[in-house]
């Protein structure tokens, strides 16, 4: 039907309707490459927190953190493997030795929930005294060995000191604590559901934040820190390309290094403190000779 202009009002205005679709493409264009885009961020993050993984870094500070703000020996064995990014579990074990009491993370590599001669440490927080005034540090160890945190003398690290006083109750002169077998896999379950989670996401980035933090801060000892012998014989049993791995998650964070700027460190989760009675692994029956 033709108006009084001769035209017919039904038929498309082809000019508007190239502009029309044409800009709905485009706008499909965008927003596929914003798409792709947070996509291939993603898969970047993922492949960052693998490496970083299988090389064994574990974010130093948000386990001091951990350490500072955990009640017990449970609430620091959960935070401390929601912080690592590794497929073996993280173990602690508290000893005494001399007048010194050490807090170390080992990572299971043999994956028997049990700390050994096959498993890497990964971090040891230490108490002495000299005189009657403690000192403490934070030392880690591998491709953490970069790290090493000495508080001023005379600090007073007050809810740390709480969990040592728990756990010092204990009168063994050796080996105060160690995760037990069944809390391993209590831990592992923990793990597989918190992974799950946006946490788990945030901690990444937290983990990634960190280090791109140490590589500017530390430099070449950063770069340099390298696998332990331990975690290279598991590697060559895995058949995982550790040179590969420790490379790629190291020039990760070099490349981002230029804009880092320092952050507050993590948070804590709860669960009550363990005695004897309920498997908590104290007391002078573990003998275990670690090398």
């Amino acid at each position: 039907m033709a108006d009084e202009t001769g035209t017919n009002k039904y038929t498309p205005d082809r000019k508007g309707l190239m502009l029309k679709y044409g800009s709905i493409a485009a706008t499909g264009i965008i927003a596929g490459g914003s798409l792709i885009s947070l996509s291939a961020c993603s898969n970047r993050k993922d492949q960052w927190a693998e490496t970083s993984g299988k090389a064994g870094q574990i974010n130093m500070e948000a386990v001091e953190d951990a350490m500072k703000k955990s009640e017990n020996v449970s609430d620091f064995e959960k935070r401390v493997n929601e912080i690592y990014q590794g497929e073996e579990m993280v173990l602690v074990e508290v000893k005494n030795q001399g007048r010194e009491q050490l807090v170390s993370g080992y990572a299971d590599l043999n994956n028997d929930s049990q700390i050994d001669g096959e498993d890497e440490k990964l971090f040891t927080f230490r108490r002495w005294y000299e005189g009657e005034k403690p000192n403490y540090s934070m030392r880690g160890y591998g491709v953490n060995s970069y790290y090493y945190h000495p508080y001023p003398s005379g600090t007073n690290l007050l809810t740390t000191y709480l969990l040592w006083s728990a756990l010092s109750r204990h009168t063994s002169p050796t080996y105060i604590y160690h995760t037990t077998v069944r809390d391993a896999g209590v831990l592992r379950n923990h793990r597989t559901n918190y992974r799950t989670t946006p946490s788990y996401k945030n901690q990444v980035n937290a983990n990634r934040s960190f280090q791109t933090r140490m590589s500017t801060k530390h430099g070449t000892s950063y770069r340099k820190a390298s696998p332990t012998a331990t975690r290279q014989r598991w590697a060559t049993r895995k058949g995982v390309n550790l040179q590969k791995a420790t490379s790629a998650s190291k020039s990760t964070t070099s490349r981002r290094s230029s804009s880092s700027k320092s952050r507050s460190w993590g948070s804590r989760v709860s669960r009550g403190f363990r005695g004897a009675a309920t498997g908590g692994g104290i007391g002078p029956l573990y003998r275990r000779t670690l090398t």
